[in-house]
């Protein structure tokens, strides 16, 4: 007797041909055997959702991202001064407005919260670690189920060690925000963006979703502060 004599069927051919049946040669047939065999496999191997993003409150970001990655990590870069708080603020507005606290780890210290237009104070947790810790305090603050958003601000590069931050989001069901001037080239960000001041095109401030996030090469205009640029506390 031949080894092929001996092979036992695939799972998928069992699925495929209930009652031990051989595939059907007529198309009718053979299009019910691949319907009932797809609904084999939904029941076995059910379709994971996607992780639900968390609300920009910028409509064209929105349109573009599906919202920051929640659990997840993303990035923002750009130089101080370009009002990169100001592709963030919607979320942390309507998060602390609606009893949700909020983590940002300031590690230059220059953060003014009461700048922060419309921002309930009360709800944000500032944390001002030295620039060796700010990893450190990004883990923990991360892990903690409670808060839906943390915002990093100008930590050092962190190189490979930034790495650790993507499990770690994945644990808390937290959406990490990065937000530096100095690159950072290694962390595994699910969203980039980059943040141009004026002059960008178009008329900035503007963010360019970076090739590497889910979006690449395109401009997305933020709509300029309606009080001037100082309201928003620190770029």
């Amino acid at each position: 007797m031949s080894s092929a004599a001996l092979r036992s069927p695939s799972p998928l051919a069992l699925a495929a041909a209930p009652s031990g049946l051989a595939p059907a040669r007529d198309p009718s047939a053979r299009a019910a055997q691949l319907a009932a065999l797809r609904g084999r496999i939904a029941e076995l191997a059910p379709p994971r959702s996607l992780p639900v993003g968390l609300a920009t409150g910028l409509p064209a970001l929105e349109a573009a991202t599906g919202g920051w990655a929640r659990p997840g990590l993303s990035l923002i870069e750009g130089p101080v001064g370009a009002a990169r708080l100001q592709a963030v603020l919607p979320a942390v507005r309507r998060l602390t407005n609606a009893g949700r606290q909020v983590a940002v780890i300031d590690v230059e210290q220059r953060i003014y919260p009461p700048g922060l237009d419309g921002v309930l104070i009360d709800n944000l947790i500032i944390v001002r670690p030295t620039p060796g810790r700010a990893l450190w305090a990004a883990e923990q603050l991360a892990r903690c189920a409670a808060l839906p958003l943390v915002l990093l601000l100008d930590p050092p590069p962190l190189g490979r060690a930034g790495r650790r931050l993507e499990a770690t989001v994945a644990a808390g069901d937290t959406a990490l925000i990065v937000i530096s001037e100095a690159p950072q080239r290694d962390l595994p960000a699910r969203l980039r963006l980059r943040v141009i001041g004026e002059g960008a095109p178009p008329p900035g401030p503007a963010l360019y979703l970076a090739r590497g996030g889910r979006v690449g090469g395109r401009w997305i205009s933020l709509r300029a502060p309606e009080r001037g640029a100082s309201e928003v506390g620190y770029g």
